[in-house]
């Protein structure tokens, strides 16, 4: 059985022992990571993609809310706000905290968050097979189809516009207009100059309807046009930052890089 990959993210060295020991009593956990400030959960997050993060709020280096503004992830994790402070409660589940444990708690307290996230990983496995399933299904019906008339399969058509629901309204916007797309959990974020709109769907499913020679991947949750690409700026660690013709700077990672001047040569 897949365990569910854990970090654990606390600025006190004995609360983050304590928090590891409780999860190694669970042989469906597997802690994957630990970190004791901000910016190092925010790098952790991103490099690991934890199924669920133990995150404190008062930590150097950046509190736990502004490491989940910090983040960028087409699946963001599970997450349980783990601290001694009660005043965050609201503001922890307005961001979708799956639990809030005010220390100090007890270990049946602790396993009782623990047993909810379970459940809602394997509600999102579930979830994800399904959508999977559906999508494969859907394509050997179509190659069928093909099939039985005789034809050849031809490539489907990029998408050209989006339909976008909005306020009583179907907005009608043309692909080349969008200058970035952005991951938000399940759904999916369009920017259009200053507007923005939010789709169902992940990164991923909608990334595969655009055409490849416009749209390119830059980071596990964000993807640009190309041709609002206005230039390039080194950063560290290999990673560069891309400046659209607004003037958004957005982060390329390493593994993205090369493909992305390639391309970019290419359009030149």
């Amino acid at each position: 059985m897949e365990k569910i990959r854990a970090l654990i993210v606390d600025d006190e060295m004995n609360a983050r022992k304590g928090i590891r020991t409780l999860l190694a009593k669970d042989a469906e956990l597997e802690v994957v990571g630990e970190c004791g400030d901000g910016q190092a959960a925010v790098e952790s997050i991103e490099r690991l993609a934890p199924d669920l993060v133990l995150l404190d709020v008062q930590m150097p280096h950046g509190n736990g809310f502004e490491v989940l503004e910090a983040i960028n992830l087409e699946h963001p994790p599970i997450l349980i706000f783990i601290t001694a402070w009660d005043n965050y409660a609201v503001r922890a589940f307005e961001v979708n905290a799956l639990d809030y444990l005010l220390k100090p708690f007890s270990n049946e307290r602790f396993y009782q968050a623990l047993e909810r996230a379970k459940g809602q990983h394997r509600e999102r496995r579930s979830t994800e097979f399904s959508q999977r399933l559906l999508a494969l299904i859907e394509h050997y019906q179509k190659a069928g189809q093909v099939e039985e008339k005789g034809q050849t399969p031809q490539p489907s058509e990029p998408l050209r516009r989006f339909f976008i629901k909005a306020g009583g309204e179907i907005n009608f916007v043309p692909a080349d207009e969008v200058a970035w797309l952005q991951a938000v959990g399940y759904y999916t974020k369009i920017h259009v100059g200053q507007k923005s709109y939010l789709l169902r769907g992940n990164l991923g499913c909608i990334e595969a309807k655009l055409d490849p020679r416009a749209f390119v991947r830059i980071h596990r949750s964000a993807v640009v046009n190309l041709n609002r690409i206005r230039r390039l700026k080194d950063w560290f660690n290999g990673e560069c930052l891309v400046v659209l013709e607004d003037g958004t700077e957005l982060k390329v990672s390493r593994r993205y890089r090369q493909r992305l001047e390639t391309l970019l040569e290419h359009l030149a």
